[in-house]
């Protein structure tokens, strides 16, 4: 999606209002697939001394798997948002977005206001509370791995009771 900003280059400093929609592909983030709803942006635009200055709120609803029951899970995002576009930036060096001509080009800006802003995990809801393997698990950590029903390996245990001991010592 490309906003034209060619009012704003002919009357710098002032601010013109926009609204647009972007679709945004799902995202593999950390071997998960998160898709989302259609992107929305509103706000307003202006340009002063060739610079592009967007500022308004995108808002859109994130989907993804539980982390705890892997059921499906939606996080609605909201943010507000104050980004440059420059003609002459390095997105890669730079803060600020790139332009040319008199469109802007708002796909790059959706994903990384949303890429941002996910959560660091997903839950179907406050109250989850996994299933019967993340109850095994929990119970399961509080336990040695020295121990014989411990199904759990931590290699390190060992060298933190050594240490724990030199320390009373």
């Amino acid at each position: 999606m490309e906003l034209d900003v060619s009012k704003a280059l002919l009357a710098q400093g002032n601010q013109f209002p926009f609204t647009a929609e972007v679709s945004v592909p799902p995202q593999d983030v950390v071997g998960e697939t998160v898709s989302f709803d259609t992107v929305k942006l509103a706000g307003q635009y202006s340009v002063v001394e060739g610079t592009v200055r967007l500022e308004g709120e995108l808002t859109t609803i994130a989907h993804a798997t539980c982390a705890k029951c892997l059921a499906p899970a939606s996080v609605p995002l909201a943010l507000s948002f104050a980004e440059n576009f420059r003609k002459d930036a390095n997105e890669i060096e730079d803060e600020d977005f790139r332009y040319e001509g008199s469109k802007v080009t708002l796909d790059q800006l959706a994903l990384t206001l949303i890429m941002l802003n996910l959560p660091m995990r997903f839950l179907c809801g406050e109250n989850c509370t996994g299933g019967e393997g993340l109850d095994a698990y929990s119970q399961d950590i509080f336990k040695s791995s020295c121990e014989e029903e411990s199904q759990t390996q931590r290699p390190f245990e060992a060298l933190q009771r050594l240490l724990t001991k030199d320390e009373e010592v």
